[in-house]
């Protein structure tokens, strides 16, 4: 796969062992689900934690660099729902270290920031918290 693809399933896959939700790349879940996703929000299941990945800082010459994710929640009708959601990915993230994602090896994964994005169209709370992920990004240019 390619460095963003192996990223985001990795922390897909690492949500997935933490018992956050369940991540399965081909987007089926099941109403009662917490469905963990890569890139995009669906209508359902109610509960979803979406992963998206946007650049932070590259090196002009060495592998470093650092690759933000959006973690997305959204849960029920009760602001608390999407709180605690929030919490357990945070639990699993924030901090960690060591993590080897395909290709892709992983220094570290922190929190940046997070803020409530307010209730969608159907009632249901969402927030959105913004990790960093230091990591190597391999290229055929960089040592």
């Amino acid at each position: 796969m390619t460095y963003t693809v192996d990223l985001l399933d990795g922390l897909a896959r690492l949500l997935h062992s933490a018992g956050v939700g369940v991540y399965r790349p081909d987007g089926v879940y099941a109403p009662g689900e917490t469905a963990i996703t890569i890139a995009a929000l669906p209508p359902a299941p109610d509960r979803v934690v979406c992963l998206t990945a946007y650049p932070v800082a590259e090196s002009a010459a060495l592998t470093d660099t650092t690759t933000g994710v959006q973690v997305r929640t959204r849960a029920g009708p009760d602001p608390r729902d999407v709180l605690a959601l929030d919490d357990q990915a945070h639990a699993v993230m924030h901090g960690s270290t060591g993590h080897r994602f395909g290709g892709v090896p992983v220094q570290l994964i922190y929190r940046v920031s997070a803020a409530p994005i307010g209730g969608d169209s159907s009632g249901r709370w969402e927030r959105s918290s913004n990790y960093h992920c230091r990591a190597h990004h391999a290229a055929p240019h960089l040592e």
